[in-house]
């Protein structure tokens, strides 16, 4: 099964292909309107967030978490597109909490798979 990390990165796609298999597939398959969401979220995130604004604490140089969620929600669009691939998802407002703490760091923490479970399912709080 393939596998693609979506990640946010600078002079990056927003996303990595992490084995022989999606490697062999060349580029993401995904929709135009999809590449777009994700190329722009990841410019945004090139443009705007330095990495000395993993040092504020109060983020408010760069929203992480409000940058975090789109991204998640991109993550389990790309899954809904390629429910065959094993999709994760870099939660980099994960990763600016736990780099509070460098003593017990542990980027691996800041990554999660995205099932399809994940990917369908409805949150009640949503706007229509």
């Amino acid at each position: 099964m393939p596998k693609v990390r979506i990640v946010a990165d600078y002079c990056s796609t927003g996303y990595q292909l992490l084995d022989d298999n999606a490697r062999a597939e060349g580029e993401l398959r995904i929709s135009d309107t999809l590449r777009s969401r994700l190329t722009d979220w990841n410019d945004r995130y090139e443009d705007n967030c330095h990495p000395r604004d993993y040092e504020d604490i109060t983020g408010t140089t760069f929203d992480f978490v409000a940058f975090a969620k789109e991204g998640l929600e991109i993550a389990r669009a790309v899954k809904r597109e390629l429910p065959g691939w094993t999709v994760v998802y870099w939660d980099e407002s994960l990763d600016w909490f736990l780099a509070r703490d460098p003593r017990n760091y542990d980027p691996a923490r800041s990554e999660y798979e995205v099932t399809l479970k994940d990917a369908l399912a409805v949150n009640p709080r949503a706007k229509s």
